[in-house]
């Protein structure tokens, strides 16, 4: 089985939405960064990748960087770009390009799951690159870079992915390099938990590093709440 819960998402306001929308932060260069940023003060790679303002002398695993992508996620919530939900929910997200689109689900998954083995992986991980993520997560307070898991779809979820995108989007709009975004938020989630209980495992497709940083930040978290999962 797998375990899936909704959440109560840090999300962009739909008025902001297009503008804070940015590639993942590790595949994008030095220099396309400060350009991104310098000609869009709303993207969201000012958090994620935080050293574009800071000149090039800084260093991306130097405590400055961290301490700045804070800032500029404070900022985002104070001036009302990004909003908390109210109520944990799950979201459907779909990204089309042409003909092709692909849907997934955003969740949050299990770390306990990951160290069992039952979210499978098949890289190894620099340590030096999964102690820089698991201080920006700790830094900044949330997970900003998603892990893409992979799992073999069965008839139930894929009825409610069918229902969810029959629903009026959150979300809807075209980024910068012409791919459609498209998000549903689902608060009745119990069904869609339900649903996971019978996916046998989950695969990382992508984001071995985001994962360690996840186990190794919640075991940190641990020193000071014994309970934190």
């Amino acid at each position: 089985m797998s375990v899936i819960k909704p959440f109560r998402a840090l999300r962009p306001n739909p008025e902001d939405a297009s503008s804070v929308a940015c590639v993942p932060y590790d595949v994008i260069y030095d220099s396309e960064v400060r350009d991104t940023i310098a000609a869009n003060p709303l993207s969201f790679l000012r958090v994620t990748r935080a050293e574009g303002a800071l000149g090039d002398d800084a260093e991306a695993t130097s405590e400055p960087i961290n301490e700045r992508a804070k800032q500029n996620l404070d900022r985002l919530v104070e001036d009302g770009v990004l909003i908390r939900d109210d109520e944990d929910a799950i979201y459907v997200y779909r990204l089309t390009e042409g003909k092709h689109s692909q849907t997934g689900i955003v969740a949050c998954c299990s770390v306990a799951e990951y160290e069992r083995g039952s979210i499978k992986k098949h890289e190894r991980v620099r340590p030096d690159k999964v102690e820089d993520r698991t201080n920006h997560i700790l830094a900044v307070g949330a997970q900003t870079g998603l892990i893409f898991l992979a799992f073999r779809n069965t008839r139930a979820i894929a009825d409610l992915i069918r229902e969810a995108v029959g629903t009026t989007p959150l979300y809807d709009f075209d980024d910068e390099a012409g791919i459609r975004q498209t998000v549903w938020r689902i608060v009745d989630t119990d069904d869609w938990v339900d649903a996971f209980q019978n996916v046998p495992a989950l695969y990382i497709a992508d984001g071995h590093h985001r994962a360690e940083s996840a186990k190794l930040a919640r075991d940190r978290m641990r020193g000071d709440d014994p309970d934190h999962t």
